[in-house]
């Protein structure tokens, strides 16, 4: 994630009403091995699986939960960092950073905004599992 920053709490309308997530904001992030799972609104599970996908420009990224292993300059090696709106950022991570490169992330995405979303070498596939 480049250009990183942590916006905050925020309340996301939705269809189903308002849900509290957390907002980041950046300039670009890339994600490999990319997988998304949700659902149709009849409740068939859907995953959206490709090598690579990248999110450019104007990004903004909200999420109900976020877990990670991040490296701290100066510090011990890995953390594992989780976020979600109820638990506060943790002290000594900068909620605002020029990169921050997070391992093995887990994501409850609920929303993203941005100017070009693209895929690594293969197309984006949608699997019904």
């Amino acid at each position: 994630m480049t250009g990183i920053r942590f916006e905050g709490v925020v309340d996301l309308r939705t269809i189903d009403g308002t849900l509290r997530a957390l907002k980041f904001s950046m300039r670009r992030a890339v994600t490999d091995d990319f997988a998304l799972q949700s659902s149709t609104t009849a409740g068939t599970p859907l995953r959206y699986v490709t090598d690579q996908l990248t999110v450019d420009g104007d990004v903004a990224f909200y999420a109900t939960r976020f877990t990670g292993r991040l490296a701290l300059l100066g510090g011990p090696g890995l953390v594992t960092v989780t976020l979600t709106p109820d638990l506060p950022f943790p002290d000594g991570i900068p909620i605002t950073a020029p990169q921050l490169v997070f391992q093995d992330p887990v994501i409850d995405l609920a929303f993203v905004d941005c100017d070009v979303l693209t895929t690594g070498d293969e197309p984006l596939r949608l699997t019904l599992p």
